[in-house]
């Protein structure tokens, strides 16, 4: 058994295991197998509507009791730049031509979405036992009514300086994650991978 029960006292679970969550690949069945294996199940929500996260939720919560982790991200939205995207569909051009494309087709990217205050409603509403985010922490004010429906706030860093900034701004557990991180590196103050 693993010496130090920090963790798993705080998010009592078996293991001191947390299942990553995945936004757009994984539903609610992955977060209900890794509970039931012992791990804090993670939801990933920065794809979901309102709607749809309660929907998710309460299909884990019929299946299982086990503690709950929400995950959101808390980047700034970009705007289209309709300039910006034609230069990189110019300089992407040979591939499209390569694999049979059409770079004039519109690219449906799916939308992930910053923790917003119509989320945080979803938080006081369900009340999961942990809330985690990933890209900083939206503001304080939606920090503190995360924190008054009890829930334990967890957030990623890549160098120190994130680390305190976490800290200081409300984060209960730090996930420390290298900067090879794969899918993507939740670098928030500075783009520089070789900065601590």
């Amino acid at each position: 058994m693993w010496p130090d029960r920090r963790i798993i006292e705080l998010f009592k679970t078996e293991f001191p295991i947390v299942q990553a969550p995945m936004a757009g690949i994984m539903d609610a069945e992955l977060v209900i197998a890794a509970a039931q294996g012992g791990a804090l199940g993670s939801l990933p929500c920065a794809m979901l509507t309102p709607e749809k996260a309660r929907e998710q939720v309460n299909i884990i919560r019929q299946r299982v009791s086990a503690p709950l982790n929400l995950n959101f991200f808390c980047h700034k939205a970009v705007d289209a730049d309709p300039r910006r995207e034609a230069g990189w569909k110019q300089r992407l051009a040979p591939y499209y031509k390569e694999l049979g494309l059409d770079p004039a087709a519109p690219v449906n990217a799916a939308n992930r979405s910053p923790f917003d205050p119509a989320m945080c409603e979803v938080i006081e509403e369900l009340k999961p036992e942990m809330v985690s985010f990933h890209f900083g922490l939206p503001d304080s004010a939606l920090v503190r009514r995360v924190k008054a429906a009890g829930c334990i706030v967890i957030a990623a860093a890549t160098i120190v300086k994130e680390a305190i900034w976490l800290e200081e701004n409300g984060a209960d557990v730090i996930i420390a994650q290298g900067a090879e991180a794969g899918g993507h590196r939740g670098m928030f103050l500075t783009e520089n991978i070789g900065e601590q």
